[in-house]
């Protein structure tokens, strides 16, 4: 796993808040939780990653008061660096870029929300997902909405491909769907698809949605 930061910013030392970062990952990420509603650890995604040599982890400096078109900018950033990597891991499905958002006011960590919201039907159309965590991150976790599964003590972005589970996160609005069904969508219609859930959101995402393979125009939304 790479570090890279950049220069000083007020709050902890760059060492210290991706050693932070390092810690949330063996200690929860990669754990089991009894309030997942799921056997298997939080992310199933993260390990794989780290085994692989194919999660780079950076910290990178804002201002205090960085707000969303800010943070929209952190996304783009992050989107080049991910095309311009050289990834140590050859498997493209568990390469991943995770920026801790380094600096950033404490009272601002809901830009990392409201930038998600912004970015994320562009994104899924590339194929590419983004996730959003920190400290009062309101995200429940797919199959128990009563657990916030992505507090963080560390603000951070994760960014990367779209994977099959991704149905999870997004069946709920046209584009994004759109975008999930042209890359998945052969599974579920040869019936090969296992997790009953999996294919329960399938199918309401279709029925709400139809099977106009030309998404929709972008909409503010989310849904994890």
């Amino acid at each position: 796993m790479m570090v890279r930061h950049g220069p000083a910013a007020p709050g902890p030392p760059p060492a210290e808040v991706l050693g932070t970062a390092r810690q949330w990952f063996a200690e929860y990420v990669t754990r089991p939780h009894d309030r997942l509603g799921r056997p298997g650890p939080v992310c199933p995604f993260v390990e794989p990653s780290l085994k692989a040599g194919s999660l780079e982890l950076r910290a990178w400096d804002v201002a205090p008061d960085t707000g969303v078109a800010g943070m929209v900018d952190v996304v783009r950033r992050m989107t080049e660096a991910f095309d311009a990597m050289a990834w140590t891991g050859h498997n493209p499905a568990l390469h991943a870029l995770v920026v801790v958002v380094r600096g950033l006011a404490p009272e601002r960590f809901g830009v990392l929300d409201a930038a998600h919201a912004e970015v994320k039907t562009p994104l899924a159309r590339r194929g590419l997902m983004l996730g959003q965590f920190h400290p009062h991150c309101p995200e429940p976790a797919a199959r128990n909405p009563r657990f916030l599964v992505s507090l963080c003590p560390v603000p951070l972005l994760a960014l990367r491909r779209m994977a099959f589970h991704d149905v999870l996160f997004l069946h709920g609005h046209p584009a994004w769907f759109a975008a999930y069904r042209e890359r998945y969508g052969d599974r579920y219609d040869q019936g090969t698809v296992p997790d009953p859930f999996f294919v329960r959101l399938f199918a309401q995402a279709r029925q709400a949605w139809g099977d106009d393979p030309r998404p929709p125009g972008p909409r503010a939304g989310t849904d994890r």
